[in-house]
């Protein structure tokens, strides 16, 4: 009885294939909304880059965007259109993001800056949501190996979502910090 549910659980494990027609999380448009914020208001990268690091943005072209943008912000000089595109022939992505008239697009996404730290974080949660489809990924096709020791398995498992969740935890973390500080 047992064998027997063993193998009708596994035939189930193995028809199933969570990935044929989902889309990975993603809000094209909150980033390109954010991306255009950041190049009209001069403080919105503050806000952004308590929340968002590069690899949060879904598409690449987005991620060298912010990069460049977090580069211009280290050096301690302007972010703008024209800087930010000047960074990226720097960096040698202006064509790979789709060059000067796609960051001059970006800026008529937005009308202002006011909600781009709720949009960040439904950027972030996006990213979130993508990295733990992406370790469950991993995970699943390491159980059906049987040269992989269970418990390294179940190890490794838990030490992947113990660094997602710290640096879930570190980003909300920043915004109790005020909280705590007015209330003392």
């Amino acid at each position: 009885m047992a064998d027997q549910k063993y193998s009708r659980n596994k035939k189930t494990a193995e028809n199933v294939d969570l990935s044929v027609g989902k889309m990975p999380p993603q809000a094209l448009e909150l980033e390109e909304a954010v991306l255009g914020a950041m190049l009209l208001e001069k403080d919105a990268f503050t806000t952004v880059s308590e929340i968002l690091k590069p690899e949060c943005f879904y598409k690449e072209a987005h991620q060298h965007i912010y990069s460049a943008i977090n580069n211009l912000f280290g050096k301690e000089q302007p972010v703008d259109m024209l800087t930010v595109t000047e960074e990226l022939r720097r960096m040698g992505k202006l064509e790979e993001v789709g060059g000067a008239f796609y960051i001059t697009q970006l800026t008529s996404r937005v009308a202002s800056a006011a909600h781009i730290e709720y949009h960040s974080r439904i950027i972030y949660q996006n990213f979130l949501r993508r990295e733990v489809i992406h370790l469950s990924g991993n995970f699943q096709t390491n159980a059906y190996d049987d040269s992989v020791d269970v418990e390294d398995l179940l190890e490794e498992a838990e030490n992947s979502l113990f660094m997602l969740s710290q640096g879930s935890m570190k980003r909300d973390a920043t915004q109790i910090n005020p909280v705590i500080s007015d209330a003392i």
